[in-house]
């Protein structure tokens, strides 16, 4: 009886202490946006709600955005682009507890709006990036293919 007793608060302890990670069975998020830009002298910026970054992704994992080139491929952020020799935009996000901010600033400080706009989140725990750890995070089409975006 007195084992029985040891075996159930065993087993007990272990299943509370278990929890299941936030992303399921998968330990991977993925979603596009649509976003429009807010001016904040002298940059724009978009700001979207991404539950899916916890304090533990944010302490152990990655999160990478990505915008889309219009052309069918994604840009890894954060890049700056040239427009000419003395001219170019900045996009860069910035992740917080539940969400990123993309902010796009010019060299001339008269930064344009971007308009609307296509940015893809995507979202590792830990686990991911151990399984992964030749992962190159600034390719996105590396990144769909070895995680089946």
């Amino acid at each position: 009886m007195k084992n029985s007793i040891l075996f159930i608060a065993l087993l007990t302890l272990l299943m509370t202490s278990c929890k299941k990670d936030n992303f399921g069975n998968t330990d991977v998020f993925s979603k596009q946006y649509e976003v429009t830009w807010t001016f904040q002298d002298p940059s724009y910026y978009t700001t979207i709600t991404v539950p899916e970054i916890t304090q533990d992704v944010l302490d152990n994992g990655a999160m990478m955005a990505y915008m889309s080139n219009g052309n069918g491929g994604w840009v890894a952020l954060p890049c700056t682009i040239p427009m000419d020799a003395t001219y170019s935009s900045t996009f860069t996000p910035v992740f917080t507890l539940g969400g990123a901010t993309i902010w796009k600033t010019d060299t001339d400080l008269l930064t344009l709006d971007p308009g609307l706009s296509t940015i893809k989140i995507v979202v590792l725990t830990q686990k991911q990036l151990i399984a992964h750890p030749n992962l190159d995070l600034t390719d996105y089409e590396s990144v769909a293919t070895e995680l089946a975006l």
